[in-house]
């Protein structure tokens, strides 16, 4: 239901959440194949992708019911073509106030600049290893030293709260690492994720990466102190800081934790699919409604309709169950 409180987002679902942040995912196209996510059976970009004029109708959609958080992610959002005017069209709207960016980094440096002039105000980092061998092995590509670059020229900026760095901890891979990316972050103003592993369609590697957070904490080997700040308490993450040190370190812990009682996040594919859960298989095409012509108000209402479907955002989700989400294609 629309919700006319001012104080409140202006959309609810059926189990009355708040939902106020859209993830968009640009493209399924990636320039790497992380083996996590898309693996040897994968099929790219495929999917018969939303055009932009389409999309901006769609993106203004969830701005008239009061979204005001968006983030960009894929496959690879920078491989989209004008993804500068999308930035641009994204931070125009009246009630959005937050542009984000999930990217890889391999293209971020020779971007960012025009990005931020667009707009952009909130960026995430994907980095998984800080080994180049260790790297190859999980991208299937040789560019650390162009990531670790791009997150070099972020830290030039003082546009974004916080550069966040994920890194998904896979048992045998990379969790030999755990220490040495506490110590390369907590003297840099970035905020590290350790993302629990969680197997996904079309990939390699199964539920023996899982690594929980206990054990990742375990790891670390530093004292951590839950964070203070209440200005940045939003989502899934879980957040500690280390006395004496700018960076501080967070844990999404999706297969440990359930946190699905305060998810304000709905998803669009890049084919124009409307998930209302990562761990569930239901959708409703939006796509299919712009493309009849459909106005943003009339697909704003529809909106408003379908969230009210039990089997859209249910709780309990399939998390753990036989359904596994095909990442490349949802965006995380």
């Amino acid at each position: 239901m629309i919700n006319n409180s001012k104080d409140k987002a202006a959309l609810t679902d059926w189990l009355g959440r708040e939902l106020s942040y859209l993830r968009i995912s640009l493209t399924d196209r990636c320039n790497f194949r992380c083996r996590y996510c898309y693996g040897s059976e994968a099929d790219n970009c495929k999917a018969d992708q939303l055009t932009d004029d389409e999309l901006k109708i769609i993106i203004k959609s969830f701005s008239l019911l009061g979204f005001d958080k968006m983030r960009l992610t894929g496959g690879e959002p920078l491989l989209r073509h004008n993804i500068i005017d999308l930035v641009h069209y994204i931070s125009s709207l009246p009630e959005n106030k937050v542009v984000g960016l999930t990217t890889n980094g391999s293209l971020l440096k020779q971007k960012l600049e025009e990005l931020i002039d667009a707009g952009l105000n909130r960026l995430n980092i994907s980095l998984d290893s800080l080994d180049r061998d260790t790297f190859r092995k999980i991208t299937g590509r040789d560019e650390l030293s162009a990531v670790l670059e791009a997150v070099d020229e972020a830290l030039r900026y003082d546009v974004f709260p916080w550069i966040k760095v994920n890194m998904v901890v896979m048992r045998g891979v990379n969790d030999n690492e755990i220490s040495d990316f506490a110590n390369w972050v907590l003297p840099r103003k970035l905020d590290l994720r350790f993302i629990e592993y969680m197997p996904t369609d079309k990939t390699d590697w199964g539920s023996e990466r899982f690594l929980s957070e206990a054990k990742i904490r375990e790891l670390i080997g530093i004292g951590l102190k839950r964070d203070g700040n209440i200005s940045d308490v939003s989502g899934p993450a879980v957040r500690y800081v280390v006395d004496g040190y700018p960076g501080r370190i967070s844990f999404i812990s999706a297969m440990s934790h359930e946190f699905c009682r305060a998810c304000n996040r709905i998803r669009l594919t890049s084919n124009g699919d409307l998930l209302g859960c990562l761990f569930q298989s239901e959708s409703a095409s939006l796509r299919d409604m712009v493309r009849n012509g459909n106005t943003a108000e009339g697909i704003a209402r529809y909106i408003s309709e379908i969230v009210q479907d039990k089997n859209m955002r249910n709780i309990p989700c399939d998390k753990g169950r036989d359904y596994r989400p095909t990442m490349y294609r949802v965006g995380g």
